[in-house]
């Protein structure tokens, strides 16, 4: 879940929340003044752009949710995702684990929903550290 990839529901919600500012950068420098770009600052551009550094994604239970945070190496496990160093949350465990679960289920907030704030490490190794993790949490059995 990245508002800042196209064909997420809120695509143009994220663009519109963007300033003007950083509309510009992205038309100049992320985009490299594409000539084949047809849209305006007031658009979102096709196939996306960047939004920020939090994604957020769902596995399918809280064995494969812990799987995953357990697993990764340059991930830190942490309830505030404010650092520069990239790290992991689990929401309905940390953040919101107040809140009684069918609320939370109301709010997106499953069980395997896992969030992450991507730091400035090596994209490479972030996309590595990920896919590991990923593969251990896929060999959870299905409770």
């Amino acid at each position: 879940m990245y508002p800042g990839l196209e064909g997420n529901k809120n695509y143009d919600l994220a663009w519109a929340s963007l300033s003007a500012h950083a509309r510009r950068w992205i038309e100049k420098d992320v985009l490299l003044r594409d000539i084949h770009h047809a849209s305006s600052p007031s658009s979102p551009p096709e196939g996306g752009f960047p939004f920020s550094g939090m994604i957020s994604f769902r596995l399918p239970t809280h064995a494969h949710a812990l799987a995953f945070l357990t697993s990764t190496r340059l991930f830190t496990l942490a309830e505030s995702l404010g650092g520069v160093e990239s790290l992991a949350e689990h929401p309905a465990s940390m953040t919101h684990a107040g809140i009684p679960k069918e609320e939370r289920e109301e709010l997106g907030i499953t069980d395997g929903l896992v969030r992450l704030s991507v730091g400035i490490e090596d994209v490479e190794d972030l996309i590595e550290d990920v896919r590991q993790a990923l593969e251990k949490s896929a060999r959870v059995e299905a409770a």
